[in-house]
């Protein structure tokens, strides 16, 4: 899951957000990608840049086992368990805090672009928030890799390890909140992209 630091309320990214051809057009570009040598950059590019501040990195990869799935799932298994439609799903506390509050634009659902969420800097603190008071040793014992098959989640298998797995994922989580926590604390917002 990679995830870009920006201000979601400057001009470049609420343009980004407006209009589908330049997110096409930028998705390829820094600060979405890293910059190769020599590389011209679209215009739109080159204003996302100038907004993002100089010591930020420009992308991030979070959950490099891709074990996103199983983050959102150790944060509440027994509503993951219970939820029956996408829609419903985007709109759990969970979800939201490890894919992004809220769908980056109206036209990221039609298919054309990359279907990229964002969180705000109040919606990235409420989920550190939700990281941080999670009752470790209740979910525990929800939490199990015969659950997470059953739900057909993402890079889980059968001889996985129950311990294995909600150690990695704990700190995987844990390691979400604290960027999160830095990037609310600079006032940016984070694009997220499940590439």
């Amino acid at each position: 899951m990679r995830c870009i630091a920006l201000p979601l309320e400057s001009g470049p990214v609420r343009a980004l957000r407006a209009d589908p051809a330049l997110q096409r057009l930028a998705e390829d570009q820094p600060p979405f990608t890293r910059r190769w040598p020599d590389e011209a950059l679209p215009r739109i590019s080159e204003q996302l840049l100038a907004v993002v501040p100089d010591d930020t990195e420009w992308t991030l990869d979070f959950f490099e086992s891709r074990n996103f799935d199983q983050a959102e799932y150790l944060l509440d298994p027994i509503t993951t368990r219970t939820i029956k439609s996408w829609p419903q799903r985007e709109r759990t506390a969970t979800y939201r805090a490890i894919f992004g509050a809220q769908r980056f634009a109206r036209y990221t659902s039609d298919g054309h672009v990359t279907p990229w969420r964002c969180s705000s800097p109040a919606e990235l603190t409420a989920a550190v928030r939700l990281i941080d008071e999670l009752d470790v040793a209740a979910v525990r014992r929800e939490f199990s890799v015969a659950g997470m098959l059953e739900l057909g989640l993402y890079k889980v298998h059968p001889e996985d390890d129950d311990d294995e797995c909600f150690t990695r994922a704990l700190e995987d989580l844990r390691a979400w909140a604290d960027h999160c926590r830095r990037v609310a604390a600079r006032d940016l917002g984070l694009v997220v992209d499940l590439f």
